[in-house]
């Protein structure tokens, strides 16, 4: 079994998809993982993607070619890249985003990622509460059933990859910094359980 999640056009994602295959790579070492960042010309309006692709058997290929499951949080991406969602696959967008006749087919889940993010104190949050969210959904794929992928795993990762990437920084607060993280890690799994109890 294969799946293809990707994390479009937002700042930070490049760090949400690398923290994502970390865990399951921590998760599960007997599962292949591909992280694949594309930069594009993000620096100038562009995109910012990051694919990361699991699977149970070697994978032929870095990107993501048919997603099952695609974090959409501009309109922007969401017309341009909701197509590549498989037909039982799921597109979740932020609550500003409108979906579009040639998607409203698919199953969408709206959450409140960069309002939230803003609450904890900046967009750079976006990313770990969007990391939240993909844990959340994807602990109940069959690749990763039966508690393979925790909450508190993704705790550890995460504190771990932060200090070791903000050590030696200026002028900041590492402890402050993994605090928001992981309380936006927190943060997107809690709200995408609630959202999907909800439905």
């Amino acid at each position: 079994m294969r799946l293809g999640l990707q994390v479009l056009v937002v700042r930070g994602v490049i760090t949400a998809g690398r923290l994502l295959a970390l865990i399951i790579m921590e998760a599960d070492p007997g599962l292949y993982v591909v992280y694949s960042p594309s930069y594009g010309f993000q620096t100038r309006g562009g995109d910012a993607l990051s694919d990361v692709i699991i699977s149970d058997k070697e994978i032929d290929y870095p990107k993501a070619r048919k997603l099952d499951l695609a974090f959409m949080l501009t309109q922007q991406s969401y017309g341009k890249y909701c197509g590549f969602v498989k037909d039982d696959g799921l597109i979740v967008i932020d609550e500003h985003v409108t979906k579009e006749a040639s998607c409203s087919g698919k199953r969408h889940q709206e959450l409140s990622i960069i309002t939230n993010a803003r609450h904890i104190g900046s967009d750079v949050f976006v990313s770990t509460i969007v990391l939240g969210a993909a844990l959340y959904y994807l602990s109940d794929t069959e690749l990763l059933r039966g508690g393979k992928v925790s909450l508190e795993l993704a705790r550890q990762v995460v504190i771990k990859y932060f200090r070791e990437t903000l050590l030696g920084r200026r002028g900041g607060n590492t402890e402050d910094v993994i605090n928001r993280n992981i309380k936006a890690l927190g943060l997107g799994y809690g709200i995408t359980q609630k959202s999907v109890s909800i439905k």
